[in-house]
C-alpha cells in the first residue's frame, strides 16, 4: 500500500497541490493534523476534498492549529482516525489529534487524554497488522521531537503506547524541525515536516515498510 504523509499544512493549498502531482498515485493520503492556521472546518474540507480529488482514500486528524470545530467536521467527512481504529485491505489505521499541553487557545489534551484515545483506537482494529499509527505530535524521542530551543517535547502517552504495542509505523509531525526518520523497537517514526514548505513523505507499507522524504 503506498501512502502520502502530509503534515502541517498550514492552509497552503498551492503547496498542497503540488505535492499531490509530484507524488503521483497513492492509495491513501495521510494528513497529519494543522491541516488549518487557526481556520475554519470549511478550510478543512476544502483541503480534504482537494486531496480526494486525486482518486485517493483520505485519512486525517487536527493539530494544535486546527480546533475542536476542525475536528468535528473531519468526523462528518469520515476521514477522522482520532479515537478510532480502521482496517483497509488488512492495514490497520488509527490516529491521534491535537497535542499535549503547550500553549493556551490551541487545540490540546491531557497525556492521559491522549493514551484514551490511543487505546480507543486500538481496541477497533482488532489484531491488524501492518499497523499504522497517524499523529499529530511525535512520540517523546530523541530526534523527531526535538526543538531548536534544545527540549523534547513528543508525546509521553505515544511513547508508552509505541514501546507496548510497536505498530509498524508512526507518521507524525508538529515539530518542524523535528522532521526525520527515528526506530523505537520494531517502530518506525516519521516525522514528515512542515507541508507548508514543501515536505512530505511517501510511505510503502506491506511485509515490509519503507519510507522516503521528499521536497517539492
Amino acid at each position: 500500500m503506498r501512502l502520502l504523509s502530509i503534515t502541517d499544512l498550514h492552509d497552503k493549498r498551492t503547496a498542497l497541490e503540488r505535492i499531490l502531482v509530484q507524488a503521483g498515485p497513492v492509495d491513501a493520503v495521510l494528513l497529519g493534523g494543522d491541516i488549518t492556521n487557526f481556520g475554519t472546518p470549511n478550510d478543512a474540507e476544502r483541503i480534504v476534498r482537494q486531496a480526494e480529488d486525486h482518486r485517493a482514500r483520505v485519512f486525517a486528524v487536527a493539530g494544535n492549529c486546527d480546533s475542536a470545530a476542525v475536528e468535528e467536521r473531519l468526523v462528518g467527512l469520515g476521514v477522522s482516525l482520532f479515537e478510532r481504529g480502521v482496517v483497509v485491505d488488512g492495514v490497520g489505521f488509527q490516529g491521534l489529534s491535537g497535542m499535549p499541553p503547550w500553549h493556551a487557545h490551541m487545540y490540546q489534551f491531557t497525556e492521559d487524554a491522549l493514551a484514551r484515545a490511543l487505546n480507543a483506537g486500538f481496541t477497533q482494529l482488532n489484531g491488524a497488522k501492518p499497523h499504522v499509527v497517524l499523529s499529530h505530535p511525535p512520540p517523546r524521542a530523541e530526534r523527531v521531537d526535538y526543538t531548536l530551543r534544545g527540549h523534547h517535547v513528543g508525546s509521553t502517552a505515544l511513547r508508552e503506547f509505541v514501546d507496548r504495542v510497536q505498530p509498524a509505523l508512526v507518521i507524525c509531525g508538529h515539530i518542524h524541525e523535528g522532521r526525520g526518520i527515528e526506530e523505537l523497537g520494531r517502530t518506525m517514526v516519521v516525522n514528515c515536516g512542515a507541508a507548508a514548505d514543501g515536505h512530505y513523505a511517501l510511505v510503502e507499507i506491506g511485509e515490509k515498510t519503507t519510507v522516503e522524504l521528499r521536497r517539492v
